[in-house]
């Protein structure tokens, strides 16, 4: 099971959106613990069943070992395979061109979660190769509207009426630029002299750095950070940032409820998708989110107030946040006040991002033709002999993003 923990309810979810469909869906468990003799095990019982489809929903273990046995045996070569990529896509290379040789001449599909995800894998697939879209889904009967959970988790954050909430659910590190989160919150406090903003911030720190772009961390070394910031505040400021810890995604359902914006400043170079988003737009809630990665997929052309999307663009040393933009868009929330279109957010998210819509697009992608697999891309063979010439491809020796990572990472900011 995947340590992440987004990722392990991605897969359940998955699971049941593949259920809302009339396939006979035999389901086989592959884990990293397994021995050789065990995959070849497994490997022979997929064979025996003779599927029609093989379909890897879940982004570890890599899904290599099993594929280079499973392969072989079958004998007819119009098995399709399906996978679902994850963000990680872009730290297994190795293994992805590993693979290739095994996927030659069969139909192959590889579904992403975002359009922006879609444009960087598409320009690492064959030329003729494209990816389609289906989100990560969220449980429409978890993450909804509820006005009285609302109620009841204001009363215990001790909120008044006419307070406003802004909440931030992640990891607490550099790739989520939480301290930015921090600085921009309270600039918008002095600027606005609002006395009734508060913002909640759930999570647990990690040590995870910047290591696309050669940026390392010390475990805890960030969260350090944060709390001198927190600390060098006066008393008035403090009282309004909340650390909160991290708690069971199940515990998320009441907090989305009580806040008024989710506010997420991601930069992260997997961002494929935003499953926090995605349930709190579920749950009726706006956001305040980066325009990058996969975030960007949660604009809503029928109703664009429900996302304020803040620039960002690849700068010479790291991915750059338009910092006054936060600033502002902390201001126009605070400003909107509570918001009284939730059920409208909650109604477009749901259509979108709900089990059953992506059950639909599944059984659409089902049921097409899969283009036969060749080879991955030159510019992903690029990827592969720059990974072996050094243990940093993306940056110069001056620590600046090189070519190769602008060449990929442009695919995740907008006009690229």
């Amino acid at each position: 099971m995947s340590s992440w923990v987004s990722c392990q309810k991605i897969v359940f979810n998955l699971h049941k959106a593949y259920q809302e469909n009339s396939f006979e869906l035999l389901n086989f468990n592959f884990s990293a613990d397994q021995t050789t003799d065990d995959l070849l095990s497994t490997a022979q019982e997929i064979s025996a069943a003779l599927p029609d489809v093989i379909v890897i929903m879940d982004h570890k273990p890599h899904p290599l070992k099993l594929l280079q046995l499973l392969m072989p045996l079958l004998k007819n070569k119009k098995t399709k395979i399906l996978f679902h990529i994850f963000g990680d896509f872009t730290l297994n290379y190795q293994k992805w061109g590993d693979l290739a040789q095994f996927l030659k001449d069969f139909p192959v599909e590889f579904v992403v979660a975002s359009e922006r995800q879609k444009i960087l894998i598409d320009k690492l697939l064959p030329q003729n190769h494209e990816s389609s879209i289906c989100p990560f889904p969220v449980d429409e009967e978890e993450f909804t509207l509820n006005d009285s959970l609302r109620k009841k988790q204001r009363s215990d954050w001790g909120l008044a009426e006419d307070d406003i909430a802004f909440t931030f659910t992640g990891r607490l590190s550099r790739q989520k630029r939480t301290l930015t989160l921090l600085r921009t919150f309270v600039d918008f406090l002095e600027e606005t002299n609002a006395k009734n903003a508060h913002l909640f911030i759930y999570g647990a720190p990690d040590a995870v750095g910047d290591l696309f772009l050669g940026k390392w961390e010390i475990e805890g070394e960030y969260f350090r950070r944060l709390n001198r910031f927190y600390k060098s505040l006066p008393e008035n400021f403090q009282s309004r940032i909340h650390f909160m810890g991290s708690v069971p995604n199940s515990e998320l359902r009441p907090v989305y409820q009580g806040t008024d914006y989710l506010v997420n400043l991601s930069v992260h170079n997997d961002e494929d998708f935003g499953m926090s988003v995605a349930e709190a737009q579920c749950s009726g809630l706006p956001a305040i989110i980066t325009d990058w990665g996969g975030l960007a997929g949660f604009e809503h052309q029928e109703l664009p107030s429900a996302t304020k999307f803040i620039p960002v663009k690849i700068g010479k040393r790291s991915k750059q946040i338009d910092y006054q933009s936060v600033v502002k868009a902390f201001a126009d929330a605070y400003l909107e006040g509570h918001i009284s279109h939730r059920s409208e957010i909650s109604r477009i998210a749901l259509a979108k991002f709900g089990i059953k819509a992506c059950g639909q697009i599944i059984g659409e992608i089902m049921n097409r033709e899969f283009q036969e697999f060749s080879q991955f891309s030159e510019l992903f063979d690029d990827v592969i002999v720059a990974e072996k010439v050094g243990p940093q491809p993306y940056i110069t020796e001056a620590k600046n993003t090189n070519k190769l990572y602008r060449e990929l990472y442009s695919s995740y900011v907008r006009n690229n």
